[in-house]
């Protein structure tokens, strides 16, 4: 996996176990984050992020996303995959949501991408109550390609971007 990617005020640092996956069970606890990313409100525990960031990991990059505060040091606010077939991100830190940080992390993934050589990007399917995330990805220039259920059975879009 490649370093940290970053813009001025946020960057992507490679997921490190199993020391981040007790970082991100507060944002896999909230009950907004598993009701929009998973259609539930069961939290994950600490072993349950472990194994998806291991999933991740076996099949591609993940990365926690941190911004900078006021005193220069940086906070973990959330997270980010890529693999052929999936871009799964979270803002695990409400202050964060509705800012345009979810598409800030999705530029420096796609440029990402490109930079492997990557010919295509796909969403997994992102839930229909989902709307903040489906806005995101289609602002930085995923289009949606089909409608549907999702492996959960879940009614789902799903989208592609041509690297």
């Amino acid at each position: 996996m490649d370093g940290v990617m970053q813009d001025a005020e946020m960057r992507l640092r490679p997921v490190e176990l199993p020391g981040d996956a007790a970082l991100a069970v507060p944002w896999y606890g909230d009950p907004d984050v598993m009701r929009l990313s998973e259609d539930t409100t069961e939290p994950y525990d600490e072993e349950t992020v472990r194994r998806m960031y291991a999933w991740f990991l076996q099949r591609g990059e993940a990365w926690i996303i941190e911004v900078r505060t006021a005193s220069g040091a940086w906070r973990a606010v959330g997270d980010v995959a890529l693999t052929p077939d999936t871009v799964p991100i979270v803002i695990g830190v409400p202050e964060h949501r509705d800012r345009g940080l979810g598409r800030r992390v999705l530029r420096l993934v796609i440029e990402h991408a490109r930079r492997l050589g990557w010919q295509k990007l796909r969403t997994k399917g992102i839930w229909v109550g989902n709307e903040r995330s489906r806005r995101a990805f289609e602002a930085v220039g995923f289009s949606l390609v089909a409608t549907g259920p999702d492996n959960a059975g879940r009614e789902s879009w799903f989208h592609e971007l041509a690297l």
